[in-house]
């Protein structure tokens, strides 16, 4: 096993919400190589093996995957800026930009929407969401609702994938299973320390930090790819690295440094790309059981604070 320590951290705030290519990273690790990077103060940066997922594990969750990764609007800074990425209705009502990477919608009437998108790639959230101004109540979602069987083909992977987070990073892991197990069970995935899971295919994110997970926990990912593309490496410009995620492998990275995806080269017909984020969302310790969250959702007045 390859273990690298860093020695140098520079600025990459600027990079927020831009696509990054091979120029910005020096050192490419991963691949069938398990590794270990360690930033310039000691903690890890990356923990990757490969393999971690067997074989029939991965093809059986694979069409769960295609299933989840719809094509929406909400992944913001991660989705890049809208003049280089397909939006919603922007030929038909109009928009106006934010900052680069979000825009709202001209309605029909001329005013302004009050809901913020951003550009259109394949990504999708399983499992469970907290209280937002749009949804003020925690939830499950859709694709549970909507694909209850393949909801429970998934949770195999999801079981495994938090096995690797236990035995790779304990420490990280017990905070999380400890905040997993103050919250309604309503709201935590079976047998792991998740509420929640995000699926991308063929997604080239753009540079960001995650947001609304658990800080004090740690990213765990995997990825399921076949060998019709180059590229698409997990980059982290600030420490200049950057990871080959193989198929079926286990990744757990620290998300709240800057990164993001070079984009994918030399595509061949039917090449593919998903990978798999599993994360706490650090709100839905506020939630309460399904039953008393519906009650509380009834009864919340206009206002109300949602925490």
């Amino acid at each position: 096993m390859k273990v690298i320590h860093l020695r140098d951290k520079i600025d990459a705030d600027h990079l927020s919400g831009a696509k990054i290519d091979e120029s910005h990273y020096d050192v490419l690790l991963g691949g069938e190589e398990p590794c270990d990077i360690f930033k310039p103060d000691g903690t890890p940066l990356v923990k990757y093996r490969p393999h971690w997922f067997d074989d029939s594990l991965v093809r059986s969750v694979l069409p769960v995957c295609r299933k989840a990764a719809t094509l929406n609007d909400n992944r913001g800074t991660a989705a890049g800026d809208i003049a280089l990425t397909p939006v919603r209705n922007s030929d038909v009502v109009g928009w106006q930009s934010g900052k680069g990477n979000h825009y709202k919608e001209v309605k029909r009437d001329g005013t302004l929407s009050k809901t913020t998108r951003g550009g259109l790639v394949h990504s999708g959230i399983v499992g469970y969401f907290d209280r937002s101004a749009r949804f003020p109540f925690c939830r499950q979602t859709s694709f549970l609702i909507h694909q209850a069987a393949k909801w429970r083909q998934f949770l195999p992977y999801i079981q495994r994938a938090d096995e690797g987070f236990r035995e790779f990073m304990p420490e990280r892991w017990q905070v999380q299973r400890e905040f997993a197990d103050r919250t309604a069970k309503d709201w935590v995935i079976p047998e792991s320390t998740f509420t929640t899971v995000t699926v991308n295919k063929n997604f080239q994110t753009a540079v960001h930090k995650d947001a609304g997970d658990l800080h004090a926990g740690f990213g765990v990912m995997s990825c399921l790819r076949n060998d019709k593309y180059d590229g698409g490496f997990l980059c982290f410009p600030a420490f200049r690295v950057a990871v080959s995620m193989g198929n079926g492998c286990l990744c757990l990275a620290d998300v709240h440094e800057w990164h993001g995806n070079t984009p994918l080269k030399n595509l061949r017909v039917g090449h593919e790309r998903v990978t798999l984020v599993f994360y706490y969302r650090e709100h839905m310790i506020n939630c309460k059981a399904a039953a008393e969250e519906v009650e509380w959702a009834k009864n919340r007045k206009r206002g109300e604070p949602l925490r």
